[in-house]
């Protein structure tokens, strides 16, 4: 699959925040990588609260797990969602706005983001759109 998916997505969802959509950081399905998900797999906030089955608090933690290969139904999740182009790092970094490749296209001032403020967050997903068609460009 090709990472247009994942691009028209993260510009969907960036859309969706600034547009005053149901985010909440501490929430599954309303965090940064909970909205990204139900516009990428086309899923609704309670499929996404069921397809990550309530074990862990974060994303980050479910990333975590899905690198230790410790619970079936997450790796599955996590390899469909690097079919889309979104691979288990990249999610760390979502969640927490962390990615060096694409904070450090932001000026100086502001490459320091909240993790759980919606309009930083639509600022890094638009970033990462335009990163990911960089790399598919080259």
């Amino acid at each position: 699959m090709g990472k247009e998916k994942l691009i028209n997505a993260l510009r969907k969802t960036a859309n969706d925040l600034d547009n005053g959509c149901e985010y909440e950081w501490g929430h599954m399905a309303r965090c940064n990588a909970g909205c990204l998900v139900q516009n990428l797999m086309d899923k609704t906030q309670s499929e996404v609260v069921e397809m990550v089955n309530g074990h862990l608090d974060e994303w980050t933690e479910y990333a975590d797990a899905y690198c230790k290969g410790t619970h079936q139904f997450i790796d599955d999740l996590f390899q469909e969602l690097e079919q889309h182009g979104l691979s288990h790092e990249d999610v760390l970094h979502l969640e927490n706005l962390s990615d060096p490749k694409i904070t450090s296209t932001f000026p100086k001032d502001v490459r320091y983001m909240q993790r759980n403020n919606p309009n930083h967050v639509s600022k890094y997903m638009r970033r990462f759109a335009e990163q990911l068609e960089l790399e598919s460009d080259s």
